[in-house]
């Protein structure tokens, strides 16, 4: 498979009035197309922060983010904004919802944002799939939380991204509702969607996907299929409970 993102040597830091803060310590990693990745790691491990930096959304302090071999830092801040619209879709913890804009028009804005008309029959599809097919007309602040999670996910589907990033989906949410949200996760990738996924559950991270990190201060510390960590004892005891 062809590698669609690579990270080469990504250092972050920050400067804090205590000093400097290294979230990112020189960390390496390729995502294949197609495939489903997780990075797992503690609270406070820069998971996050590598995510915000995948995406382009925050710069690195130093290394690189290849996008099919192209340098996304390359780009002027107007350019790298219409790349990521166009072939990336990114859901946050905290969502980032408009609650000024209805149901429809909080998914359809990054189309709108770039000038162009929601395809109503994908449009259906996405939203049917995501079971609020039948809230388009409402607000987000009348939407309980996995609803409003459902609408962050519509949202980043809507430009047919090629990479869908997804930053601690289960967080907050009752276990059965994280169970729905991860199953909707796979099949978006097995519909052909490469799927980045950042997730202190380790346990459903590993459950669902191809391959995945482990992210340890800053720095990958282990790497392979899921399959594989998750079956590491190294992995069970600091994980998965035992």
């Amino acid at each position: 498979m062809s590698i669609i993102l690579q990270a080469e040597k990504l250092y972050k830091e920050y400067k804090t009035s205590s000093g400097a803060v290294n979230a990112l310590n020189g960390v390496d990693l390729s995502i294949e197309k197609g495939l489903f990745y997780a990075i797992i790691g503690r609270s406070g491990s820069g998971k996050s922060t590598l995510l915000h930096v995948l995406s382009g959304l925050d710069r690195p302090t130093s290394g690189k983010v290849l996008i099919d071999g192209v340098d996304m830092f390359s780009f002027s801040d107007e350019k790298m904004a219409i790349f990521r619209r166009r072939s990336m879709g990114f859901v946050f913890q905290q969502f980032n919802l408009l609650d000024e804009y209805s149901v429809l028009n909080n998914i359809c804005m990054p189309l709108r944002l770039d000038g162009r008309k929601p395809d109503e029959t994908f449009l259906a599809e996405v939203t049917k799939m995501l079971g609020i097919a039948e809230k388009l007309k409402k607000y987000p602040y009348e939407l309980s939380g996995g609803e409003q999670q459902m609408l962050a996910m519509g949202r980043a589907l809507m430009s047919r991204p090629r990479l869908l990033l997804l930053d601690e989906p289960s967080m907050g949410l009752a276990p059965l509702l994280v169970k729905e949200i991860f199953n909707i996760i796979k099949e978006i990738n097995e519909s052909g969607t490469t799927v980045l996924l950042v997730e202190q559950n380790a346990n459903m991270a590993l459950s669902i996907a191809d391959k995945a990190y482990v992210l340890e201060t800053g720095r990958i510390a282990l790497a392979g299929t899921a399959q594989e960590l998750a079956s590491s004892e190294a992995v069970r005891k600091a994980y998965l409970g035992g």
